[in-house]
């Protein structure tokens, strides 16, 4: 969570009066956890996605680092970090755990970047994406026991239902 909110306010302060900002949603699409723009948000993302990242915000269950993964986010509770260059191709809606479409930001891009891991029924996660330069969306959300997805208010800080 910390990664994302520092990953976000640092994307702000760089970017300034140019940039935008978009709620995401988490829902079920086919049986996979999907991504979408909310459909009441004020603003809509106006290029493609060059980076998503999903993080939870129970420190007590940590996930383990796989080979291939940057260990450093894996510790802060990131679950899936994907990003690529400016030359990226995908939009929402986006599947937990496929890739981003585009080449990379650079040839070691790889070593920074965590592949997806189990989701836990119950904890709380928080998903932040970046479209082009300048959007920036978030939202959280928690899986529930019976597969369904509940999508939290952003203002909510507790895992307490």
């Amino acid at each position: 969570m910390l990664l994302i909110r520092t990953l976000v306010i640092t994307s702000f302060l760089l970017l300034g009066g140019c940039s935008y900002a978009y709620d995401i949603l988490a829902t079920m699409i086919d049986g996979q956890l999907t991504f979408i723009v909310d459909p009441s948000s004020r603003t809509k993302p106006s290029s493609c996605l060059t980076m998503i990242v999903v993080s939870a915000q129970d420190r007590q269950r940590r996930m383990e680092a796989q080979p291939g993964d940057d260990a450093q986010p894996v510790n802060t509770g990131v679950v899936w970090w994907n990003r690529v260059g400016y030359d990226c191709e995908t939009h929402f809606p986006v599947t937990y755990g496929v890739p981003l479409a585009g080449e990379p930001r650079s040839p070691e891009q790889a070593d920074y970047e965590v592949e997806a891991k189990p989701l836990t029924p119950g904890v709380i996660y928080e998903v932040g994406a970046t479209a082009g330069a300048t959007g920036y969306g978030g939202g959280r959300f928690r899986l529930t026991g019976d597969g369904r997805v509940e999508n939290i208010p952003r203002h909510v800080l507790s895992n307490d239902r």
